[in-house]
Order: structure tokens, then C-alpha cells, then sequence
């Protein structure tokens, strides 16, 4: 077997391991800062200075505090869009739908111990749930229009409306799995992916 990665491959591959982990370790840092401080007596400088990097870099990733602490897995609703719409004329609307929630759970932190941590972050401070799902609603609206462009027929809305709630739903239940059961989340996700197509549902 032959390796076909090109340079320019290695290089951007590299390049996004390293913007991974840089975010993973403003995440960890905004997580740690508020269990230790609560909400109000964290800032971004706080943030960037525990996980190593400077303001400037910070705000090359987050927009603000909150979404560091919360770690939003998804970027805002209209890169989302122009990356499902690509996928979508790359592999079709179902394939592309769950080629891109896939990917989300993909830059995920795979620390267990993170994760848990941002659960009693995610109890002790009330107000990050809304900001949560504020975004999850933004990024849902948009990938909705998005494929509801690509599917034929007067219920092409509905139809799309319906798939993105169900692919949330899965990446809810991957989560789930992942967390009970140790594994990875992209494991977890083909896993609940594949009990969803063999129709393993008493809905």
C-alpha cells in the first residue's frame, strides 16, 4: 500500500491536529476557570492565559467566553451550511447530512474526564443551557434551509425540518453511548446510526 497523502495534506492535517488541541485546551481552561470561580469571575484573559495562548488567538476561535465554556462542537449555523451544502453536491443529502454531524462529533474532546467536568459546569451555571441551545438552534435553522434546497416535492421543508431533528437526536444518543459505555464518540455514533437504519425503535 502506497502513501498518497501529499505534502500539502500532511501539512493542513497537522495544522488542524494543532488548532484542535489549542481549543481543547481554551475549552479545559474556561471549564476549569468556572468551577473553580463561578460564571462572573471568569474572563477571556483568564482563560487564554491558563490554556497558554494569546487574547488575539483566543478570539481566533471563540466569539466569547461562554461559548469557550461550552465548547460549541459545531461552528456558527452559516459555515455549517456552506460545509453541508459541498457535502451535499459531493455525496447527496442523506450521506452529506451524516457526513457533517459525524465530523462535529469528531472534534469533540474524547477526555472523559472533560466532559465530566463540563457536565457540573453545565448544572452549576443555568444560564450556559440556553446559551447551548440557542446555538444548537441557530446551526439546526440553517442546515434545515440548506437541505430542504436539495430535496424535491411541496413537503421538502417538513422532510428537512424532520431529518436534522433526527440527526441531532442520534448525536444526543452517540453522546449518551459514548459516556455509559467508554467509547469513542465516533463509534458511539455509527453504532446508534446503524440500530436507527435497522429500524431498533419502539417509536
Amino acid at each position: 500500500m502506497t502513501d498518497e497523502t501529499t505534502p500539502d495534506d500532511q501539512t493542513l492535517g497537522l495544522r488542524e491536529l494543532k488548532k484542535r488541541q489549542s481549543r481543547v485546551a481554551m475549552h479545559r481552561a474556561a471549564l476549569e476557570l468556572v468551577h473553580e470561580h463561578g460564571l462572573g469571575g471568569v474572563t477571556v484573559e483568564a482563560i487564554a492565559q491558563r490554556a497558554g495562548v494569546s487574547t488575539r488567538t483566543f478570539f481566533n476561535h471563540w466569539t466569547t467566553k461562554e461559548s469557550a465554556i461550552i465548547g460549541v462542537l459545531l461552528e456558527g449555523g452559516e459555515q455549517v451550511a456552506a460545509r453541508l451544502r459541498e457535502r451535499i453536491q459531493e455525496i447527496g443529502p442523506r450521506e452529506g447530512l451524516r457526513s457533517v454531524l459525524r465530523d462535529a462529533l469528531a472534534s469533540a474532546p474524547v477526555d472523559m474526564e472533560l466532559r465530566e467536568l463540563k457536565k457540573q459546569v453545565m448544572t452549576s451555571e443555568p444560564k450556559l443551557h440556553s446559551l447551548s441551545s440557542g446555538n444548537l438552534l441557530s446551526v439546526q435553522t440553517e442546515m434545515i434551509e440548506v437541505l430542504a434546497e436539495s430535496l424535491d416535492g411541496e413537503h421538502a421543508q417538513e422532510r428537512a425540518t424532520l431529518s436534522v431533528q433526527i440527526g441531532f437526536a442520534v448525536t444526543r444518543s452517540a453522546f449518551s453511548v459514548s459516556m455509559a459505555r467508554g467509547i469513542d464518540l465516533g463509534t458511539a455514533f455509527d453504532e446508534v446510526l446503524d440500530r436507527y437504519d435497522e429500524g431498533d425503535s419502539v417509536f
